[in-house]
């Protein structure tokens, strides 16, 4: 079966080509330092081979401007970076994993949003959920689900709609679900542990999954066919689980491992083999560790090596 943007095939089992991902884990935007001042924010991406044993990151270019709390949706292909701070923006712009430069335009969301990193795709939509909207009420927490057709420039599309009003999911798949991971909501506590998921082929509002193990907020996740995880975070103090699903089912989370070190705006990305995670804020401040987990095998993570810089509220994803 052929791929979006020619890659060779991807088919719903590990070890393939999946569609939503690559070899290449690339990182976007972010804070890198100052204590999360404006002159620390970023504009770069950098990039790592993550099939590869070992290794630190490298420049790949950089974003139209400077970017925190930025969302990504990737494919083989072409990976979309989707608005963030300051102000709000709508902007959403792409890269090709395969080459190394800067952003292209791609198009307008519909809403100026921040949200959390890593978002939902199946190699042909992006999708992401409930960011704060700053033109329709203030940036606080809202329901809106919104996609696009990643092979083609453009504007944002509406899904359908989340439980409730969330702020700050995680955001995986398996190439035909996608899963959204918990959040801060308008309630005691603001943070949950629900899980929904979405059919990406089609549109809709999101449907009960199960729940995770902890409540938490500023985690992320990532996944393959078989297997979606979530990691990282905060509630109460730093976190350092790591928590998998099925995603073809529906059900609560088992424990996998633990992270490298407890890390909060921790990112992740996927290849067929592997769930990524870097960056984030933790016992170090201003993380720059890359880790990863074999998804079809439980264990705690393992150091792959060091980004360029220190960075959390990034975003991240993987593809070519």
């Amino acid at each position: 079966m052929s791929g979006p943007f020619g890659s060779s095939h991807w088919m719903y089992k590990s070890g393939e080509v999946i569609a939503w991902g690559g070899s290449r884990m690339i990182t976007a935007g972010g804070t890198s330092g100052n204590g999360g001042s404006a002159a620390g924010n970023a504009n770069s991406i950098d990039y790592v081979n993550a099939t590869a044993a070992s290794g630190n990151s490298v420049d790949f270019g950089d974003l139209s401007a400077v970017r925190i709390s930025l969302m990504s949706v990737s494919a083989t292909g072409r990976m979309v970076f989707l608005g963030g701070n300051p102000s709000y923006v709508n902007v959403m712009e792409y890269i090709t994993p395969a080459s190394t430069g800067n952003v292209t335009d791609f198009g307008d969301m519909l809403v100026g949003s921040a949200g959390n990193g890593h978002q939902m795709s199946n190699g042909i939509r992006g999708v992401w959920a409930g960011p704060g909207r700053t033109a329709v009420n203030g940036g606080s927490y809202n329901d809106e689900i919104e996609y696009i057709t990643i092979a083609s420039t453009g504007n944002g599309t509406d899904f359908g709609n989340l439980d409730v009003n969330r702020g700050g999911p995680a955001g995986s798949s398996n190439g035909i679900r996608g899963i959204i991971w918990a959040g801060n909501i308008d309630a005691v506590p603001v943070h949950t542990k629900q899980i929904q998921y979405i059919t990406i082929s089609s549109t809709g509002n999101a449907t009960s999954f199960g729940q995770m193990v902890r409540i938490v907020t500023s985690h992320s996740a990532a996944g393959n066919a078989d297997r979606n995880i979530c990691f990282g975070g905060f509630y109460g103090s730093l976190q350092d689980t790591i928590e998998y699903i099925n995603p073809a089912s529906t059900s609560n989370t088992t424990d996998f491992g633990n992270l490298v070190n407890p890390t909060y705006m921790i990112q992740g990305a996927e290849t067929a083999i592997r769930g990524l995670m870097n960056g984030g804020y933790g016992n170090v401040s201003y993380e720059n560790t890359i880790q990863y987990v074999t998804l079809a095998t439980t264990g705690n993570a393992t150091d792959f090596g060091n980004m360029s810089i220190g960075r959390y509220s990034h975003a991240s994803g993987s593809g070519a």
